[in-house]
């Protein structure tokens, strides 16, 4: 492999995880629990990134290449998950907000008021995660992300040359997995700048990232069983 195509598949890289996606929104929803469980679904995302990567250069990515329909199902497993996440996230904003709801109305009972108190945001109806929840909840989300799937199983074969060489092989595992990391945990740190205001709206983020979700897993689902039945 050339430097200019180690070069090209960078930008490729670096493109494919600063655009939005599952694992970004995964990591906004854990960053706006606590700056910890932010860290740990980066980390979680990552550790399922360098499962792709590596499982890419050992050959899956031609395998995927060589059988579309190991793709198409992957996809619909993957929808299925999301749909999943997304479900549950949904309900889970919704939980907060009628708690908000409730909480509002046992502070202002019906009847004139003299004076009118601040209120802090709602407590959240789930305790903050812990790091091994954090990280699971990164990890599985980027193992059913779409774009995971479709780089690693397309974009990222065209890359690899049969018969490279273990160091260039490893090199490249070792460059993509340390920018990935860099950006997400980045990011994760970079959401708890915004906490205050994250954590005002965290049931909104949840209704939004669970609809995203549900988006992606019908478009992965729609599109792994055109491909099952197409093949």
């Amino acid at each position: 492999m050339t430097v200019g195509s180690i070069l090209t598949l960078l930008g490729i890289w670096v493109a494919a995880i600063v655009s939005p996606g599952p694992d970004v929104v995964q990591i906004t929803r854990q960053g706006a629990r606590s700056k910890r469980a932010g860290v740990w679904a980066a980390l979680g995302v990552m550790t399922g990134n360098a499962g792709w990567i590596l499982a890419s250069l050992l050959g899956l990515s031609a395998l995927l290449t060589a059988r579309p329909a190991l793709l198409a199902w992957l996809q619909l497993i993957g929808g299925a998950y999301l749909a999943y996440l997304g479900v549950s996230s949904i309900r889970g904003g919704l939980a907060t907000r009628r708690q908000a709801a409730r909480a509002v109305h046992a502070d202002h009972p019906s009847g004139p008021r003299d004076s009118v108190t601040p209120e802090a945001p709602p407590k959240r109806t789930d305790a903050d995660p812990t790091a091994g929840q954090a990280w699971r909840a990164g990890f599985t989300t980027n193992l059913a992300n779409p774009k995971a799937v479709l780089f690693f199983g397309a974009v990222f074969a065209q890359f690899i040359e049969p018969g490279m060489s273990w160091g260039i092989t490893a090199f490249i595992a070792v460059l993509l997995i340390a920018v990935g990391l860099a950006w997400f945990v980045s990011f994760a740190l970079a959401v708890r700048a915004f906490s205050a205001r994250i954590a005002e709206n965290s049931a909104v983020i949840d209704i939004v990232t669970g609809a995203i979700f549900c988006l992606l897993a019908a478009v992965m689902i729609f599109e792994g069983a055109v491909g099952l039945l197409g093949g």
